[in-house]
């Protein structure tokens, strides 16, 4: 009996650590994969850098039809010019938003799995300590 226990007790162990350091890190690692998917998604980099230099919310003036009025051509000009600018600054400003959300997912994404690789040792370290009152 106690020997079926021993191979019990060795199957758990090998099941545990199994689990431990190969299922849960997999899963940890394919659960940021996914929010780094998600905000791609999100943020949707390659239409922001297809219309980069569209006008902001698409507003533009139209040019007038009729007659050649220098004044008034260089006013329309000016605002669409402004138009885009804005509408460039703005996608930029969003394109690096979002490149910064994505890097700070895989930072925080390691530290939760060297957190989880350490925390054995540390859980360990501090039961001895704990007895030892060190």
């Amino acid at each position: 009996m106690i020997v079926k226990t021993a191979e019990y007790n060795i199957k758990l162990i090998n099941i545990f650590i199994k689990w431990y350091f190969v299922e849960m890190p997999i899963k940890i690692l394919n659960q940021v994969y996914k929010y780094i998917v998600v905000l791609t998604k999100i943020y949707s980099f390659i239409f922001l850098l297809k219309t980069l230099f569209a006008p902001w919310k698409n507003q533009l003036y139209a040019y007038p039809n009729r007659g050649f009025d220098i004044k008034k051509i260089l006013e329309i000009w000016t605002n669409n010019t402004i138009a885009r600018v804005v509408g460039a600054f703005i996608r930029l400003a969003t394109i690096f938003i979002g490149i910064g959300i994505i890097i700070f997912t895989i930072i925080i994404g390691s530290l939760f799995l060297i957190i989880w690789f350490t925390y054995p040792v540390l859980f360990i370290t501090l039961i001895i300590i704990s007895f030892t009152g060190v």
